[in-house]
């Protein structure tokens, strides 16, 4: 018997960790306007082995959704905005550096944070 992961795994485990982003198409849907919906972001360690045996430690941050949320996946190139949620803090504007598919209904997308520089 096969297991629907977005329905009976994913959509559950969302409910606890995820929180609202707002998603601004400007590749996937270029003539639209920005939407919500809903991701689990974290960051992950990034250890990177030179061939002098040092060691690149650095981190990379994450965004994970479920497919069948979204009439259109978002893909590289599209903003994503973190805002504030009950008690926890705006984490900001972000690119989609790359998304990649688990093949069962999540996809994980690489975050580039958006820097404002001030004059």
């Amino acid at each position: 018997m096969a297991i629907d992961f977005a329905t009976q795994v994913y959509s559950p485990a969302f409910n606890v960790f995820a929180r609202p982003i707002v998603v601004t198409p400007l590749k996937s849907q270029p003539s639209q306007s920005s939407y919500t919906g809903r991701g689990v972001y974290s960051t992950q360690a990034l250890d990177i082995a030179a061939e002098d045996a040092s060691v690149f430690s650095d981190q990379v941050t994450i965004l994970d959704v479920i497919e069948i949320e979204f009439s259109v996946i978002p893909i590289q190139g599209d903003l994503v905005s973190i805002p504030a949620d009950g008690g926890l803090p705006a984490l900001g504007d972000f690119e989609l550096a790359d998304g990649k598919t688990n093949g069962g209904g999540q996809t994980t997308y690489n975050l580039r944070k958006i820097m404002v520089s001030k004059p």
